[in-house]
């Protein structure tokens, strides 16, 4: 019974406002004015007083030019709501309003009756709009109700579809329990998380809601400092995504274009209510979703977050393959759900009928000659000499007899690890025992940027190696084995937040990946754990064993391939999204023939009705395997009452190990080795191994280039005695730049190296594969380092001190992206 008074109240409320309003809440002006144009009350519109309560106004008085007249005296005018009782408001002529009466000194205010009251504020006979307060009972608690629609009746579900809107009121209770929601005012909604819903106050106790991010959220309803309990919110989650090359013209999930072209993408994202509900029958207009790439250097998007359902990925001018994905990936989508809650593309039929793909598989190529690609190399000889500095210099092919060495930067911090940016500027970041820092190559004169100044604290300047960074380009992981606690850092080059520093107790970081949309980040440990890092769930870690090797992330995302666990010969696949209580879910494994030191996943992707099936090659010196996950996918999450709020982690059919090829080289240590050409060549370099080892996946042959000797150095007899330190390999493999020693004393590798230099080798002798020059295959040029002060020095650092300093030579290298 009180719900109906209460809207009566309401209706009286209203009526009564309306018709004083028209009474006292014009503005007015005359010609004797004094120059008043307009008068402005604060606060305006509405608010709401216990009795007993307090409120101070203001007021201000402009001309017609819109300046503020000063001087003036403002009177401030109390009329009732309800002409048959007295005001339940006194205002002093201060502005010190009272929700009852004031005592002499208007300093105590005591409780009156409750009701409506008008306040306008005037001078020279001008007047305010009127501010309408409602005087009323302390209100002790607010409850929510959603609203039943009117006939004809509507299935009510637990989440509401994008667009989707709905009612809901909030009923005021005194501490008796005793409705006065038509005595308190307008009430005030918000959300807790507001991109996933949009309240919009109708009459005064209610509220529209219009569903807009998928997620979970909080509503509120509040007046006169009283909340309502949180009334939980929930836009349908986004359950499956579908991808397609340009929409419905083109079918497949693979395609071949030239660099600097695009490569258009649609993505149709569902709900869990799809098909459920009357009214979601179609796919959302607005998912917001991440895009994402495998490989940035080849093929990225500009933009990596959009609601428009489609996006361009640009051909980069590097040759090669990669992986396009796009994902509901927190904290942007299903917000606020924990664990995090990301949505990964997968295989399935569109709701229009035609087949959609959980990836696209690109292959950038070239109608013209190979691109010419410049390297950059530094050394780690300075070691932590005191004033020591050593040289960063830069080199690309040249013709013969041209110095290949192009611009020199003093490094004033020894680096122990370098590493390019893979997506935007050409930035190169070194880890050093000081602390983090980079040098932006493409600038016209480029110089050393140290993230902190100082070299102490560690997690001020974030000393250490650098480990990985993200596809986007931004995020940096600095594994810091300086100090004690054992930490990690993660950097970010945007310059958007402060770096993250991940405390790892007698741990020590070997080896991270970003999922290709960074929402997690993966960390192996050296007594075998796997911590998992994300901006939306707390660091945990998993035991995965003390043989863990590397990781990397499957095509999709949505899983990553982690080597050495649960054994030294096995791989196994470990989720990208969490559990409660479980950070990463194991979904299944493969056992190899021998240790796994590397994993490579290929970008080129099968694709069926049942799933995505990837091809791993797996490097086990002497040998390389094939491992294959077939028909991978995630299952769509089900709309049910309650509703779902975990994943379904990802499931794979078949974890399987394939065909094996023996190097022949017997057992080495792998320097560097990168899967390239869409893969389908695998460039290996070895420790001890004069040359550069090219395999070739379609056949399983390798061949070598054997590295020529250093001629700096007068020693032709040298040829095939330079032993290789570091190497780096262009996106198509047409060129590996090698930072090689060419000169032991008597051959004995146990020796400092006593001249060194930077060979360039193309990998195939037919034209146009081979860059410029137009040289066949091999090692055709060699370079050495040239001191920037001394062209007859071929030593990269300087102020080493000591009586016999060691030579600085060239023995790291690293291929700027294009």
């Amino acid at each position: 019974m009180h719900r109906c008074g209460s809207g009566f109240l309401l209706t009286l409320a209203i009526s009564v406002v309306a018709a004083f309003t028209g009474c006292l809440g014009k503005s007015s002006s005359n010609s004797g004015n004094g120059g008043v144009s307009s008068i402005t009350l604060s606060p305006g519109s509405t608010i709401s007083l216990e009795t007993g309560g307090t409120q101070g106004f203001s007021a201000t008085a402009k001309d017609a030019l819109g300046k503020t007249i000063l001087g003036l005296n403002i009177q401030f005018i109390v009329a009732s709501g309800n002409p048959n009782a007295a005001a339940p408001l006194a205002v002093a002529s201060n502005g010190a309003a009272c929700a009852g009466t004031w005592d002499p000194s208007v300093t105590q205010c005591s409780a009156g009756t409750l009701g409506i009251a008008l306040v306008t504020a005037v001078a020279n006979g001008v007047s305010s709009p009127v501010t309408t307060v409602y005087v009323h009972q302390h209100v002790d608690s607010i409850q929510i109700i959603k609203i039943t629609p009117p006939p004809p009746p509507q299935q009510q579900y637990d989440c509401f579809y994008q667009g989707q809107t709905w009612q809901f009121e909030a009923i005021a209770y005194n501490s008796n329990g005793v409705d006065i929601t038509g005595t308190v005012g307008p009430m005030s909604w918000s959300s807790s998380n507001p991109s996933v819903v949009t309240p919009t106050p109708t009459v005064f106790n209610q509220v529209q809601t219009t569903a807009r991010t998928p997620g979970i959220t909080q509503l509120f309803a509040s007046i006169t400092g009283a909340t309502s309990a949180p009334y939980p919110y929930t836009t349908c989650l986004i359950k499956a995504i579908y991808l397609q090359i340009g929409g419905d013209a083109q079918a497949g999930n693979s395609i071949t274009v030239n660099n600097g072209s695009s490569v258009p993408i649609t993505a149709t994202a569902i709900d869990t209510l799809f098909g459920i509900a009357p009214g979601d029958t179609a796919p959302l207009a607005s998912p917001p979703l991440t895009w994402s790439t495998t490989n940035p250097e080849v093929a990225a998007f500009s933009s990596t977050t959009n609601t428009s359902g489609s996006n361009s990925a640009s051909a980069r001018a590097n040759l090669g393959g990669a992986t396009l994905t796009a994902s509901c990936s927190p904290p942007s989508c299903n917000i606020g759900v924990l664990p995090g809650l990301p949505i990964y593309a997968s295989d399935g039929m569109l709701p229009n009928g035609t087949q959609g793909y959980g990836t696209i598989s690109v292959d950038v190529t070239s109608t013209s000659k190979v691109p010419t690609y410049t390297a950059w190399a530094a050394t780690t000889d300075c070691a932590n000499a005191v004033g020591c500095t050593s040289a960063l210099f830069s080199l690309a092919p040249t013709t013969s007899g041209t110095n290949a060495v192009g611009t020199i930067v003093s490094l004033p911090r020894t680096p122990n690890s370098m590493m390019f940016n893979h997506q935007s500027s050409a930035r190169v970041y070194f880890g050093t025992n000081e602390g983090l820092m980079y040098v932006d190559v493409g600038t016209a004169s480029p110089s050393v940027v140290e993230v902190s100044s100082s070299s102490t604290p560690c997690n001020a300047s974030l000393c250490g190696k650098v480990l990985t960074i993200s596809n986007d380009g931004k995020l940096v992981v600095v594994s810091d084995t300086v100090s004690t606690p054992s930490q990690v850092y993660i950097f970010n080059g945007g310059g958007a937040t402060a770096p993250v520093d991940l405390i790892i107790p007698g741990e020590t970081a070997t080896a991270a990946a970003f999922s290709p949309d960074q929402l997690k980040l993966f960390i192996l440990t050296n007594i075998g754990n796997m911590y998992v890092y994300s901006t939306v769930d707390a660091l945990t870690s998993v035991p995965v064993g003390t043989s863990v090797t590397d990781v990397k992330f499957s095509a999709d995302g949505s899983f990553a391939y982690v080597a050495g666990t649960p054994d030294a010969v096995s791989v196994s696949a470990y989720s990208t999204c969490s559990l409660p209580g479980n950070p990463s879910v194991d979904i299944g494994k493969v056992v190899a023939s021998s240790t796994p030191l590397q994993l490579f996943p290929v970008p080129n992707v099968q694709a069926d009705s049942q799933g995505l099936t990837q091809t791993i090659l797996a490097l086990e010196p002497p040998n390389i395997e094939f491992l294959t996950a077939q028909q991978f996918t995630q299952v769509p999450i089900p709309y049910q009452h309650p509703l779902q709020l975990t994943c379904n982690p990802p499931t794979i059919q078949s974890f399987t190990k394939g065909a094996i090829f023996d190097l022949g080289q017997g057992n080495f240590t792998p320097i560097y080795s990168q899967l390239v050409n869409d893969g389908a060549e695998m460039i290996i370099v070895g420790h001890g191994i004069p040359a550069v080892l090219l395999f070739n996946v379609s056949d399983g042959t390798t061949k070598s280039v054997p590295l020529s000797g250093s001629p700096a150095t007068g020693c032709p007899q040298c040829a095939g005695n330079s032993f290789p330190l570091s190497a780096s390999a262009s996106t198509d493999g047409s060129q590996v730049y090698v930072a090689a020693c060419d000169q032991y004393p008597n051959n004995d590798q146990t020796k400092p190296c006593t001249a060194g230099s930077v060979h360039i080798v193309n990998t195939c002798g037919v034209q146009p594969c081979n860059a410029p020059p137009a040289l066949g295959e091999g090692d055709f040029q060699q370079v050495p380092y040239v001191n920037i002060n001394d062209a007859n020095n071929p030593n990269m650092c300087n102020n080493q001190g000591g009586t016999s300093p060691p030579v600085c030579l060239p023995n790291l290298v690293a291929i700027k992206p294009q």
